[in-house]
């Protein structure tokens, strides 16, 4: 019994660091699931088999890090072609850690699914952002260095939205209430779109928005839409 105690007591730190993160960050709810869920008891066991001085602990956090700044806005080419660099690693860390959790293969190929909906809207709006007069790239070229070092993943911890700037709890209010149909006003560029939204994710970290005859899509993560509002860069109803 003393030791399943010290077991719930260890992961219980585990999630309050991971809650800690996410409330930095505004990830979306797919997201949160997968970290508290499941990712958390991959940590425990690296914990309890191998201790906290482990490079597969410290491994894994940087895993964590590295997920949660992918899924953060970023501002223009540089930050999006980081992005770019990151995701293979990225991705093949949380493949190969749902692997070695045994998770079902259906639930894994929905994160990924999730994944990468989420970051081609973060990569989008990214590039949208560049100043570049030619356009922004929209993939990098083929020489370029796709390695991350861990070095490069630790730093991504540090690169945090400051918890000031964390969406109201109003703002996460009004956005459970969106239900398909809704309209929204987007300020892009000196004008104005009036969009419908078409779809919200299963767990309503995503939305997808569009015009009247379907066209002109825009997909926003649940931080990213609720950024917009608090800067007035977007108005719900039409």
């Amino acid at each position: 019994m003393l030791f399943k105690s010290r077991e719930r007591q260890v992961h219980e730190h585990i999630c309050q660091e991971i809650e800690n993160r996410l409330a930095r960050t505004g990830a979306p709810g797919e997201i949160r699931y997968f970290l508290l869920e499941r990712w958390s008891y991959l940590l425990a066991g690296i914990y309890f088999s191998r201790g906290d001085q482990n490079p597969d602990w410290e491994a894994g956090w940087h895993t964590v890090n590295a997920l949660l700044w992918s899924l953060m806005p970023k501002c223009g080419q540089e930050e999006t072609e980081q992005l770019l660099r990151l995701l293979p690693t990225l991705l093949g860390r949380l493949y190969d850690g749902c692997d070695a959790m045994n998770l079902a293969a259906g639930e894994r190929d929905e994160l990924f699914t999730q994944l990468a909906m989420l970051h081609a809207a973060v990569t989008r709006d990214g590039l949208q952002a560049a100043d570049n007069a030619a356009g922004p790239t929209t993939q990098l070229g083929r020489d370029a260095d796709l390695e991350f070092t861990e070095a490069e993943l630790a730093s991504l911890g540090n690169e945090v939205v400051p918890v000031e700037s964390v969406q109201p709890v109003q703002e996460t209010a009004t956005l459970d209430g969106l239900k398909v149909g809704d309209g929204i006003r987007l300020h892009v560029e000196g004008r104005e779109k009036a969009l419908l939204l078409q779809w919200i994710s299963p767990m309503g970290g995503m939305f997808l928005f569009a015009d009247q005859e379907g066209y002109d899509a825009v997909s926003l993560t649940r931080a990213r839409l609720a950024e917009k509002l608090a800067r007035g860069e977007a108005t719900l109803g039409v």
